[in-house]
């Protein structure tokens, strides 16, 4: 979180604050709901420390940009607009990571002694009570966007995209080029499927009804003919329900 704090608040946009008791008690809520195991809050802005001060849920692993009565500054502005485009702390983090190469995976330890006062001119602090493990033992992936060794391949579901392109090339070529064991197949498969309606017929009425329908649907042309005799059915309907009026 960044933007404008002071003794144990945040602004946002200079329209609301977030105190030191509201970020204890969402947290509070979050460990208790189970929604984290392990937490890390960051947080660069003025007096950034005392935001931690109510924090009691064990897991949490804070660091703040400034301590209680230090502001924290930018790095450098934009000249054309005169905004600040980064802070130090902001910055400095994301030089870290661009130190290292990508498979690297440094330790929290490493990152929380980067941070120069001379550099930030701020003391960085950290709040390590309520986290257990060692520093030294953790890398920074467990907080942070982690990169993956990953083995690529020509499809997600290999088999299965391959049994259906076979199908669909088979299905693609005339009959007169298909061999005998390709059609002894195709019949194998149309007996198969006819099994596996006949067997939800058994089930239950309804899977029946389904399964009528899905063969007439599958014995039918085109759909034009299904719209074209539905009309004719209705049409024949209301000429029958006028001739009994």
């Amino acid at each position: 979180m960044t933007g404008h704090g002071g003794d144990e608040f945040l602004k946002f946009q200079d329209s609301e604050e977030l105190k030191s008791h509201d970020l204890a008690d969402a947290v509070k809520q979050m460990k208790e709901r189970r929604r984290f195991k392990e937490l890390m809050i960051m947080i660069d802005t003025c007096q950034a420390a005392t935001l931690f001060n109510q924090l009691q849920s064990p897991g949490v692993l804070a660091i703040g940009s400034s301590l209680k009565g230090e502001n924290s500054y930018s790095h450098h502005l934009y000249s054309d607009i005169g905004v600040s485009v980064v802070d130090r702390f902001t910055y400095y983090t994301l030089a870290f990571f661009e130190r290292f190469n990508i498979y690297d995976n440094p330790s929290l330890n490493s990152l929380f002694r980067s941070y120069d006062p001379r550099q930030l001119m701020s003391t960085a602090y950290y709040r390590t009570d309520l986290y257990q493990p060692k520093l030294t033992e953790v890398p920074v992936t467990n907080f942070f966007g982690s990169v993956m060794e990953t083995i690529h391949t020509g499809s997600a579901y290999e088999a299965f995209s391959s049994r259906i392109s076979d199908k669909k090339i088979k299905s693609d070529m005339p009959l007169n080029q298909l061999s005998g064991e390709d059609l002894k197949e195709d019949v194998q498969n149309a007996n198969n499927q006819k099994d596996v309606l006949k067997t939800e017929k058994q089930k239950c009425p309804y899977t029946q009804m389904r399964a009528d329908l899905h063969e007439k649907l599958v014995r039918t042309e085109n759909v034009y003919t299904v719209v074209n005799l539905s009309i004719a059915v209705m049409v024949l309907v209301v000429m029958m329900a006028s001739s009994l009026l």
